[in-house]
């Protein structure tokens, strides 16, 4: 379940006013989600990888990041990716009530560049560039202060700290600068999140809360007031290896929830997540 009165998913085509949040929607997402990595000469050399997770939020649910890392000696592993979205969409106007709100594709791609393993230690730092471009612009051509063309540059800072054998802790923090032709949705994010990775036998549980914090730079024209965002959420995360004695294969399952409270009750968003995958590792 889903609600997000920006995204043409999570909300519905016709609103009757812009004084709440958006309606409840639910969603079945069947799909493939390929993860290859191939070792180009020794094992510590280069690595070419094709991966489908989302560098940063602000990206969406799918991306293909195609990439590839290096060793670099004592100072790390260095690790470059371009990615892009295929399948992500956007309301022409989301603020038009009364009438049917019509989709348009909007176009996300970028690169990160980032350094593993800094100095033999848990550390990993990660620079991120999105360039966010909708087709259809409507609100942005009738209100240029919430035009939504533009980047958003992301720092990303974690450290995987291990405890045990089989327990690791990685506390990430990120700074993200969101720079859009529309200056009321231009915004300063930060972000604070806590992972930790418990293996044993066959299982691998992967529990994960998060809470950011956003300021918006200008006053919404719509609203009469400048925004301002906090979201927080808590996931788990269930991984079974070899499950009936299938090697190379493995089961996971997925719950999370999230919610991002606004100033302004039409940006509330709220979603619940159950997921499971059937893996298999070539």
């Amino acid at each position: 379940d889903n609600c997000n009165n920006l995204n043409p998913d999570e909300s519905n085509k016709r609103l009757d006013n812009l004084d709440s949040s958006a309606d409840r929607k639910t969603n079945f997402l069947p799909g493939i989600l390929p993860e290859v990595t191939w070792d180009a000469g020794e094992p510590e050399g280069m690595k070419f990888y094709l991966t489908t997770d989302p560098p940063i939020d602000e990206v969406g649910g799918f991306c293909l990041n195609l990439g590839a890392s290096y060793g670099i000696g004592r100072a790390g592993i260095l690790d470059t990716a371009v990615f892009f979205t295929p399948f992500e969409e956007a309301w022409k106007n989301p603020y038009i009530t009364g009438v049917d709100r019509v989709e348009t594709d909007t176009t996300k791609y970028g690169f990160r560049i980032g350094l593993n393993r800094i100095m033999g230690t848990g550390l990993r730092a990660q620079l991120v560039y999105l360039n966010d471009d909708v087709d259809d612009d409507v609100i942005g051509a009738l209100i240029p202060e919430l035009a939504r063309d533009g980047a958003v540059y992301s720092l990303n800072l974690n450290y995987s700290y291990y405890i045990s054998n089989n327990i690791e802790l990685r506390p990430r923090v990120s700074i993200r600068k969101g720079d859009y032709d529309g200056e009321a949705n231009s915004y300063m994010k930060y972000k604070i999140d806590f992972e930790a990775r418990y293996m044993t036998g066959q299982w691998m549980i992967v529990p994960r809360i998060y809470f950011s914090h956003s300021d918006f730079e200008e006053t919404n024209p719509i609203f009469g007031k400048t925004r301002d965002n906090d979201s927080y959420g808590i996931s788990l995360m269930t991984t079974y290896m070899a499950p009936f004695h299938w090697e190379n294969w493995s089961l996971t399952g997925l719950v999370s929830m999230s919610k991002g409270d606004s100033n302004i009750d039409f940006y509330d968003t709220e979603a619940v997540t159950l997921g499971g995958m059937l893996n298999y590792h070539f």
